[in-house]
């Protein structure tokens, strides 16, 4: 990391002192640059996760008396000891209560902010460190390394959540901007932190009315290549994505689509929703259907679309088509239990079974 003057002195010039300086200004410009987009780069999940975990790790540092960097694997180990223990200490966290012992994966994201930060400073990671490889191996034995429970989906067959969500929302200013983003980010298969970066500009209506959605960059597109999805009229204008989003953005007009709107005045405020938003508006709205919301989140859009259109025929292709999935497999986490209950080699064996068996009998009669 270029941070000061020491590290950029050439050792042989013949350039002029002044010519020297503004080199050495450039060059620690361009270093801060670099930074500054490496830093833009990390998607901004990670970023929160990760100040999250350094924020906590700091705190107990200071706590036990002990330096937060370099990362010593010592302390580390026993800092994760504890988390897998007894979890956070309500002294480290900068909010919120704790919610007791870490699994496996929480411990693997918290060793990875801490190294990540120690790279950061000028150190090397501890990732590979002796203390830490076996660590991590008795972290996965202890723990295990399984998955964290799914969110329902918001589906649009079976139940039809989907629509009943939507027929709970009213027409206050905060139902439309609630119409809009459930509907845009079912359609759309977003994540929540996708829906929450869209921007009026990045919208565009067709000839024949559709919309055009580009998503810059997500969570699989760290380059910016961008990606475009169809967003489709449909025939009953409650659940229909095109003219939510345009009842919406008739009120916003610019700027960030997706925003906070003051429950007291109606006022719609400048700074975009936080992606936690997604999550709690969908929860408010199974609430008022008798449902636990704990089971559903921004994830259940997603997700009801992607089961939505598996059970309805969709191909896997045309479905990767919209979600931006590069991998199939990916993809199979999320509709895995349709097939396994619509396609199982196990269903109806024995009553095929004895079927033959019948007939089989009924022709040794004759």
């Amino acid at each position: 990391m270029v941070g000061d003057r020491q590290s950029i002195v050439p050792s042989r010039t013949s350039l002029p002192l002044d010519e020297v300086e503004r080199a050495r200004d450039e060059l620690i410009a361009l270093g801060k640059r670099a930074d500054e987009a490496a830093y833009a780069a990390v998607p901004a999940n990670t970023r929160r996760a990760y100040e999250l975990e350094l924020h906590c790790y700091a705190s107990w540092c200071a706590r036990h008396g002990v330096r937060p960097t370099p990362a010593n694997p010592d302390v580390v180990r026993r800092y994760l000891r504890e988390l897998a223990d007894r979890g956070r200490d309500v002294a480290d966290l900068p909010s919120g209560r704790p919610k007791g012992a870490l699994g496996y994966s929480a411990l693997r994201r918290a060793l990875s902010a801490i190294c990540a930060s120690n790279v950061a400073s000028g150190y090397s990671s501890i990732w590979k460190d002796k203390l830490i490889i076996e660590s991590r191996r008795a972290f996965g034995a202890e723990k295990g390394e399984a998955p964290k429970k799914k969110k329902h989906a918001v589906g649009a067959d079976g139940e039809a959540l989907l629509l009943r969500v939507c027929d709970q929302i009213d027409d206050s200013v905060r139902g439309v901007r609630d119409r809009a983003l459930i509907l845009v980010g079912w359609y759309g298969a977003r994540r929540r932190s996708e829906i929450v970066d869209a921007r009026v500009e990045h919208f565009a209506t067709t000839p024949k009315g559709n919309v055009l959605w580009t998503i810059p960059r997500s969570k699989t597109d760290q380059t910016g290549k961008g990606h475009v999805i169809l967003l489709p009229l449909a025939q009953d204008e409650r659940y229909c994505p095109v003219r939510a989003l345009a009842r919406w953005m008739a009120i916003v007009k610019n700027g960030p689509v997706f925003r906070g709107v003051d429950m007291l005045t109606g006022a719609i405020m400048e700074a975009p929703l936080d992606p936690g938003a997604v999550a709690r508006r969908v929860q408010h709205y199974v609430k008022l259907l008798g449902l636990d919301p704990k089971d559903f989140g921004g994830h259940s859009l997603r997700r009801g679309f992607i089961t939505t259109a598996r059970r309805m025929g969709r191909s896997i292709e045309d479905i990767m088509e919209v979600t931006g999935h590069r991998d199939p497999k990916t993809l199979f986490g999320y509709i895995e239990h349709i097939d396994l209950e619509e396609g199982s080699a196990a269903r109806g064996l024995i009553d095929e079974a004895v079927a033959q068996q019948r007939r089989k009998t009924n022709d040794d009669l004759r």
